[in-house]
């Protein structure tokens, strides 16, 4: 885990167990900034909602919810954007296309990691007038697809992506993040 003057401490939180069910997502989530701890259950079980309704099999995924000074430091080594961004994703299999179950290892499967920034998360929902909760699960579920391969690099993918990103919002009564005035599109 990275360190930095910002970072406060980390907070594992419990997973469930090994035994758990084969279309489950294993959230292994490091709260390295404590201002995002009241939404560690909720973006959890948002996570596996957004799993089991892309039908994908079990998987873990390592979540770090941090701060904009440790996402800035990130984005610059590994993107060449020296400033913070709302939500990273680094893949740990490469898809070079958007994943059916088809199209994944035998298990164990690791599917990589996100990391999200509070502050930016944060100005953004404040900005968009939406609640940190709902923002930070359209992060979460922007951050899963490209796990699995899909993007936004051309018009066609862009909208292919967003479209699957509200359709699966608008299940959990969360509106179409893409209507709303932040200043920040997922990245």
């Amino acid at each position: 885990m990275m360190k930095n003057n910002n970072q406060q401490s980390t907070v594992l939180v419990d997973e469930p167990e090994p035994d758990s069910p084969t279309d489950q997502l294993t959230i292994d989530t490091s709260v390295v900034d404590t201002r995002w701890q009241p939404l560690v259950a909720d973006l959890h079980a948002h996570g596996q909602f957004v799993w089991q309704a892309l039908a994908l099999p079990a998987c873990e995924l390592s979540l770090v919810l941090d701060n904009d000074a440790a996402v800035q430091q990130l984005n610059q080594s590994y993107r060449d954007k020296n400033k913070p961004t709302n939500v990273l994703s680094f893949p740990a299999l490469d898809f070079t296309q958007p994943a059916t179950s088809d199209d994944f290892p035998a298990p164990p499967i690791l599917l990589g990691d996100i990391i999200m920034a509070y502050e930016t998360v944060a100005r953004e929902a404040d900005e968009g007038a939406l609640s940190l909760l709902d923002h930070a699960r359209h992060l979460l579920t922007h951050g899963l697809l490209h796990l699995i391969g899909y993007d936004h690099q051309d018009d066609a993918q862009a909208s292919h992506m967003e479209q699957l990103e509200i359709s699966l919002l608008a299940q959990c009564d969360i509106a179409n993040p893409y209507l709303t005035s932040t200043s920040g599109d997922p990245s």
